[in-house]
């Protein structure tokens, strides 16, 4: 892959001298030479060897490029391959220059024999003669492959004395001296960071926890397992696991220290290594901590694509329980940093006015709690509601499933295309009169249109009363027929079937959508014969709010609030994300939505919006079969087969309420407007025009730049604190229903009751039945 630097760099190359480990484990290089080489565009790693070579007059074969991590001079890294190379350009990409490390890997002796099988080590161990030199506490790439005829066998033991003067340098290590089975190189490359953790007799660490760590992501990347034979809390003693193998390790406190070191360390293996499965391995805190980043990228993460991951970056591995317990354990742990999150909204509110002018990002406290309700509505949102939108309103709530509990208050409207567009969205401890009234008073400030505006929502929970105080005579409430339907199944106290259930909702449904008095009545006589007292129900339910026949405002045939599922399944993909996070990607999802239609819409070749050029192309087709009559003026006689209607075009209003239902005009007045001459196009609402479509989605929201380091700042003295909601999710599996009950049609929300094929009564079967046959 082609490496292109985001500006110019040099490579420090450094080559021929040596390394010494420092008390901290760090390691410094001294001596030999340095080389700048330039870092081009689309340089491979090939490359980059070849400008080495030419520079220090070498050759390729054998060279190993290594480098040290940004922050870390504790592990040397290899570069081994292209994308190896790039992800070192990329680490260093904002700064000027970069230090490598040029490395040379020594052939084995030509004379090298077959290594011997390993032997039980002497109480004296051996002592490398004084030719040997030593070696530092990193893995030198330039050490033969052990043989016979080598000064020290690595299979024996090797010993320091136990003082509290060790000295830097450590026993050398072999450069190959894990001769297990090839992994694929594209596997287990997360792994490769630890290879270098131990590096040998010598090497400090500042706890008995800290080796054990190192210990155990050493035995993970070099793919062995290990068992303590003593596991003290002065010492610890592993061996490999594999029977036989002579590899091991022993580490214990200085005397008079915290810091411990390794004493003695035989580091060749002669087993093949196993794949890590090793139960303390599986541990649930150590999993759980090692997937804690990728559960908080990615909440909803499977336990079996967590086992997939940590085999292919790892080679660990878990079967689904202990996946399970692990993603479990590390969301308990991301907890905290969900709650801090709350404490960084005022700083996040600010960030998203400062970032998009215009917008409202703003808190209310509770008196009884220190959760604050969030209200945010986007400038491109009011603007785009204002400008091309219908003022038509749609409200409605979604609970967020997280850890802390709440409720997402909503306002959509409909777009020219009858698409759903976001206007506002506060987040609230519940579903109260109280957080409705505050939600409909900041949407009263935002709004700021002095025309009348229909709101299509429930009547209960404070939302009936609410509207009327804040909005007063500017508004007009049109109940959602979903959720009046609901009420009306639950109402019902005696024992209807399934089937009466339905019909008596497919009734109340075509009331609420009948434009003329007569086909009402019908409807709700329908019903009457069914039960009466759900005709009664339904005479008082206030039909001036939801039949069509008596509602005084325009809603253009939306007969539900279920716009507000755009919401419903953007949250149902982030409300596992911290508070911050969550509310930044429906920003997101947003900022998506305007943009992908804002572009669409450049490429419409026709004059309405293509839901309603479809909608208009059909009623022009049955206009063909309609005979008109001249009346009085502008209004005509119109026959449609059997039906008689008025048509006055000046007004736009027919007397079949189509015209005035949708804002498209019906058969009846394009056969009249045809006639004379007149286009229907020019007589359709403005709203539903490509150019009023594109006036909604003109203006833009903008990113918000350092929203997952929001939770690394400090909240200043005198700071307003917000906790979550005092709510908490209750234990077990959260039942999340798929569609909102009512919001689509009857058979949403009604289920089938039991009937019981003996007494024919409901509610249970012939088993339980409790009749006693005669």
């Amino acid at each position: 892959m082609a490496i292109v630097p985001s500006k110019k760099m040099i490579a420090i190359c450094q080559y021929g001298g040596d390394f010494d480990t420092l008390e901290d484990g760090s390691m410094s290089y001294s001596g030999g030479e340095a080389y700048a080489v330039d870092l081009d565009e689309n340089m491979q790693l090939s490359g980059f060897k070849q400008e080495i070579a030419e520079t220090i007059d070498s050759t390729i074969d054998g060279m190993i490029v290594k480098y040290f991590l940004p922050g870390n001079k504790k592990n040397l890294i290899t570069v081994s391959k292209d994308k190896d190379f790039q992800r070192m350009v990329n680490y260093y990409k904002e700064a000027d220059q970069l230090e490598v490390f040029i490395m040379k890997e020594a052939p084995p002796g030509k004379n090298a024999k077959k290594k011997q099988p390993a032997r039980r080590p002497q109480k004296t161990p051996q002592k490398a003669p004084e030719s040997t030199t030593p070696v530092v506490n990193a893995t030198p790439v330039s050490a033969p492959i052990p043989t016979a005829n080598n000064a020290i066998a690595l299979n024996d033991a090797i010993d320091i004395e136990t003082t509290t003067e060790i000295t830097s340098s450590a026993i050398p290590i072999s450069a190959n001296p894990f001769p297990m089975a090839v992994i694929d190189s594209d596997q287990r490359m997360a792994a490769k960071q630890w290879e270098n953790l131990i590096t040998g007799v010598g090497q400090r660490f500042h706890s008995l926890a800290e080796f054990r760590e190192a210990l155990r992501k050493f035995s993970i990347a070099h793919a062995f397992n290990f068992v303590y034979k003593k596991n003290e809390n002065q010492r610890v003693t592993v061996k490999c696991k594999a029977e036989g193998c002579p590899w091991r390790i022993h580490a214990s406190k200085l005397s008079t220290t915290q810091l411990v070191c390794i004493k003695t360390m035989r580091p060749v293996h002669n087993c093949q290594g196993v794949t890590s499965k090793a139960p303390f391995r599986a541990k649930r805190s150590w999993v759980g901590n090692l997937i804690k980043e990728k559960v908080k990228e990615s909440p909803k993460i499977k336990p079996k694509d967590i086992a997939t991951e940590l085999k292919r970056d790892y080679g660990i591995d878990l079967n689904y329980s202990q996946a399970r317990r692990a993603k479990e354990y590390a969301r308990e742990q991301l907890l905290g940093s969900y709650k801090d999150a709350y404490s960084e909204l005022p700083f996040f509110c600010e960030k998203i006015m400062e970032t998009n002018p215009g917008s409202l990002a703003t808190f209310s406290t509770k008196e009884d709690s220190s959760f604050h309700r969030l209200f945010v509505s986007f400038h491109a949102s009011i603007t785009g509601f204002l400008h091309g939108c219908r003022p038509l309103l749609f409200l409605d709530s979604t609970p967020l499933n997280s850890r802390y509990q709440g409720m997402l208050l909503t306002a959509t409207a409909a777009d020219g295309d009858d698409g759903a567009f976001p206007v506002a969205f506060a987040v609230v401890d519940e579903e109260t009169a109280e957080n409705w009234r505050w939600f409909l008073t900041e949407l009263k400030v935002v709004l700021q249109t002095p025309g009348q505006i229909t709101f299509v929502a429930d009547f209960q929970k404070g939302i009936r009363e609410s509207l009327r105080e804040i909005f007063g005579g500017e508004c007009y409430h049109a109940y959602c027929l979903g959720y009046l339907a609901e009420k009306l199944n639950k109402d019902l106290k005696g024992h209807f079937s399934h089937d009466a259930r339905r019909l008596m909702v497919e009734d109340l449904y075509a009331a609420a959508h009948a434009p003329k008095l007569e086909a009402f009545e019908k409807c709700t006589e329908d019903i009457k014969a069914i039960s009466p007292e759900a005709y009664n129900w339904v005479i008082r339910s206030e039909p001036e709010h939801w039949a069509n026949t008596f509602f005084g405002g325009l809603r253009y045939n939306h007969m539900t609030s279920n716009f507000g599922h755009l919401f419903y399944s953007w949250v149902s993909e982030a409300n596992e994300l911290p508070i911050t996070q969550m509310i930044d990607e429906l920003r997101g999802k947003m900022m998506q939505l305007i943009y992908t239609r804002r572009v669409e819409s450049t490429q419409w070749l026709t004059r309405l919006t293509p839901s309603m050029e479809e909608k208009l192309k059909n009623e022009i087709l049955k206009a063909r079969s309609v005979q008109i009559l001249r009346s009085h003026g502008s209004k005509f006689e119109v026959r449609f087969g059997e039906t008689v209607d008025i048509v006055d075009i000046e007004n736009w209003d027919c007397s079949c309420k189509g015209w005035l239902l949708t804002g498209l005009p019906c058969c009846h007045a394009i056969a009249v407007l045809e006639s004379y001459g007149r286009s229907p196009y020019d007589h359709c609402s403005r709203y539903f025009h490509v150019e009023t479509y594109q006036l909604t989605y003109a203006d833009s929201i903008h990113p918000i730049p350092n929203v997952e380091r929001l939770m690394d700042t400090e909240v200043e003295d005198g700071a307003v604190l917000v906790t979550p909601p005092p709510t908490m999710r209750t234990p077990g599996r959260t039942k999340i229903r798929k569609v909102a009950a009512g919001r689509i049609g009857p058979s949403d929300f009604l289920k089938r009751q039991l009937q019981c094929g003996k007494c024919k009564g409901l509610g249970h079967n012939k088993r339980s039945c409790k009749e006693i046959d005669e």
